[in-house]
């Protein structure tokens, strides 16, 4: 799995996660909201209902979103960190230019002369020529 599918496997999960945090929410609203809620069960009529729901405890929906968020949030951190990384070989597919990619590795990756030559696949003295006209 390269780094582009691996992001948009985070994004995906990131999105399920918001949905499963909203279904949460939604379904406290509906045990514990005020009689005259729009679309929520009162809680004085929430436990008179034949053949209701199981019995919906506060406790278990604080710790059930406090995981969801925490997931979510490192989730978040993850795909930062994936799209703050630069992979080399995929950012130089996206240059067109030697003198582009002459740029990025010396200047952003900090490589040699004959190692920029070496990525490149030109020769060390084609790479001194580039620097100068840059």
């Amino acid at each position: 799995m390269n780094r582009l599918d691996k992001i948009k496997d985070m994004e995906y999960k990131i999105s399920d996660i918001k949905k499963q945090l909203k279904d949460l929410d939604d379904m406290y609203l509906k045990a514990f909201s005020p009689k005259g809620y729009k679309s929520g069960t009162s809680y004085n009529d929430y436990d008179t209902i034949p053949g209701g729901n199981k019995e919906f405890h506060i406790e278990e929906y604080f710790e059930e979103k406090k995981r969801l968020e925490t997931l979510l949030d490192l989730d978040k951190q993850i795909l930062l960190s994936l799209k703050r990384e630069v992979d080399e070989k995929e950012y130089l597919e996206l240059l067109n230019t030697n003198s582009q990619k002459v740029k990025f590795l010396r200047v952003v990756k900090g490589y040699t002369q004959a190692k920029t030559a070496e990525v490149i696949g030109v020769s060390e003295r084609t790479v001194q020529r580039i620097e100068n006209n840059i």
